[in-house]
Order: C-alpha cells, then sequence, then structure tokens
C-alpha cells in the first residue's frame, strides 16, 4: 500500500479552494450578463482559463441549476437557483429595500438613472438601478456589473470613503486590472481624483470610463454592519452642465442623509457582501 503523506490533505484542500474559486467566478460573469447572457469564447477570455476547464466548471453549474444554456444561442445564463438564492439572501440583507425610495426619488427629480453600488473587498458591485425619464440614457453600468474600486463615479466615491492605507492597498491589489482594462485610470490618476473627491464632497466621472457617459456620487456608510454603500447619478455628457452638477449634488446629499437615517431606523445589519 503506497505511504500517504502528510501534506496531501493540505493539497488537496487548496485544489478543491481553487475550483470553487474559479466556478464562483465563472458564475458572477454568467449572472452579471443578465438577459443577454454569455458565450463560453467571452468567459474564457475574461477568466484567463483554458477552455476545457471553463465547460467543465459550466457544467457542474448547470447540474447544479445554478447555470443554463439556452439551446437557440448556445450562450449561458443566471439559472433557477441563483434566484431562489437571492430572494433567501434579500430577507437579511435589505440595502435593497431601503434604498429603492432614495433610487426612485433621485430618478424621478434628475431625470437621469440612479444606481446602487456597494464595496465587495476591492471592488465594487451594482445592485440596481432606477430608470429616469429623460430619453437619452447612458445604460454602461447595470445590476450584477463589477469594476475594481475606483471605476466610474460610485467606484471613486467609495475609494474616496476609504483611508489612505486603503487606497493604496486596494490600487496595488487591481494594478494589473487597471493596466489592461482601464488604461486611462493610472493609480497616480485615481489618488489625484480621491482627493478631489474628498475636498468636493462628491465624486464626478466625466466620461472617464466611456466617452459620453457621465456620473456623479456620494457614499455612506451602513453603521451596524459597516457596509459601504454608493449612490449615483448617471446620464449623458451633455445633461452635466456645471449648474445641472450642482443641483445633482444637492439632490445626492439629501438623500444620503435619508439613507442614513433609514438604515439607523433599521437596527440590523444590512450587508450583502463582506468587507476587505
Amino acid at each position: 500500500m503506497p505511504a500517504v503523506r502528510k501534506d496531501d490533505g493540505r493539497v488537496a484542500c487548496v485544489a478543491s479552494s481553487q475550483t470553487l474559486d474559479r466556478a464562483v467566478r465563472v458564475l458572477q460573469l454568467v449572472a452579471g450578463s443578465r438577459l443577454g447572457g454569455i458565450g463560453l469564447s467571452d468567459l474564457v477570455k475574461k477568466t484567463g482559463l483554458t477552455k476545457p476547464t471553463t465547460r467543465r466548471l459550466l457544467l457542474a453549474l448547470i447540474d447544479n441549476r445554478l447555470v443554463e444554456q439556452r439551446d437557440e444561442d448556445r450562450r449561458y445564463y443566471a439559472g433557477p437557483e441563483t434566484y431562489a438564492l437571492g430572494l433567501l439572501a434579500s430577507e437579511r440583507f435589505g440595502i435593497h429595500r431601503l434604498a429603492a425610495e432614495s433610487l426612485t426619488s433621485l430618478a424621478a427629480h434628475s431625470g437621469d438613472a440612479a444606481l446602487l453600488s456597494v464595496r465587495h473587498g476591492y471592488e465594487t458591485v451594482c445592485l440596481a438601478r432606477e430608470e429616469g425619464t429623460y430619453p437619452l440614457r447612458s445604460h454602461v453600468l447595470q445590476p450584477g456589473n463589477r469594476h475594481p474600486i475606483g471605476v466610474g463615479a460610485g467606484g471613486l466615491a467609495l475609494l474616496s470613503a476609504m483611508s489612505d492605507a486603503e487606497v493604496d492597498q486596494a490600487l496595488a491589489f487591481n494594478a494589473e486590472r487597471f493596466a489592461v482594462n482601464y488604461p486611462t485610470l493610472s493609480p497616480e490618476f485615481l489618488k489625484r481624483q480621491v482627493l478631489e473627491t474628498r475636498t468636493r464632497g462628491y465624486a464626478i466621472n466625466p466620461g472617464l470610463v466611456v466617452k459620453g457617459s457621465y456620473a456623479i456620487a456620494v457614499a455612506t456608510q451602513d453603521p451596524s454592519s459597516g457596509m459601504s454603500v454608493a449612490v449615483t447619478i448617471a446620464g449623458v455628457e451633455s445633461r452635466f452642465t456645471d449648474a445641472h452638477i450642482q443641483q445633482l449634488a444637492v439632490m445626492l446629499r439629501e438623500e444620503k442623509d435619508r439613507l442614513e437615517k433609514r438604515m439607523q431606523r433599521f437596527g440590523h445589519p444590512v450587508t450583502g457582501f463582506n468587507q476587505a
């Protein structure tokens, strides 16, 4: 009988953890594609995994009803089990419910889209979007989208709310992603943006990620859980005159105050994601 090395269990545990991490990343990308779905080649490109590995992970997720593949286009979509898990999670996290009134108010009064994002480690995740009435819209950010923290107005607002040491850690952690996917957002540039955001009291994205797509955002924190939340108003460039930006800043500050009061009255942690 062959000898069993003492570190065999540790190696197996690391391998299992790595497989789980990869499967979770694939699921996040599939869920983030929303109604459009995502193809196998795009998943391979975005995960950096081989095609056989990606396919194997997808089959496991399909077996557990977390992902489904439609016959008509062969693209992958979030499965019914993700919906069931989301419903169960929403009962605990509550931030969607607490922020819904603010998003509705901001969209109605500004005419532009209002968005809710949260910090997840060194990423930001868009959780909700409320459309305004203005016919021209920016569709860049949608629920489920993830970006390195610092990208977009909401991401910049959340980054600016962190300590200087945390800002340095976050930018170092995401350095490769910035260099590859957001070359105009260098660490030095973002640090200057953080200082300006703190001085101004709100973050602005003047088409830095997608040309013509502007946004303004503020960040706050749940007093019970410490979860960081950003509320954003986004629209097309022509809307964001200096006067309009000032009006939007006032709206955001007022809704930020209202949201903070609702979180305080809620009295329970409303976190949906772990902090770094």
